[in-house]
């Protein structure tokens, strides 16, 4: 079985983006792929931090 690539799925029009993610209470960092809303947000699937933070973070988009 060949993978498709993220243009090749059938219904994506979202723009796929990675984004980095900083926990502000423990200090790790994560580097996931995400999907751009239609409303400029990206969602990930990212729920919480292994020191289960689940609202504290620093996310900025990487080029």
């Amino acid at each position: 079985m060949v993978p498709f690539s993220d243009s090749e799925v059938a219904g994506s029009s979202t723009q796929r983006i990675k984004v980095h993610i900083h926990c502000r209470q423990c200090g790790e960092t994560f580097i996931l792929r995400g999907a751009r809303t239609g409303k400029g947000r990206v969602e990930t699937g990212f729920k919480r931090c292994i020191c289960n933070n689940e609202d504290d973070f620093d996310i900025e988009p990487l080029a």
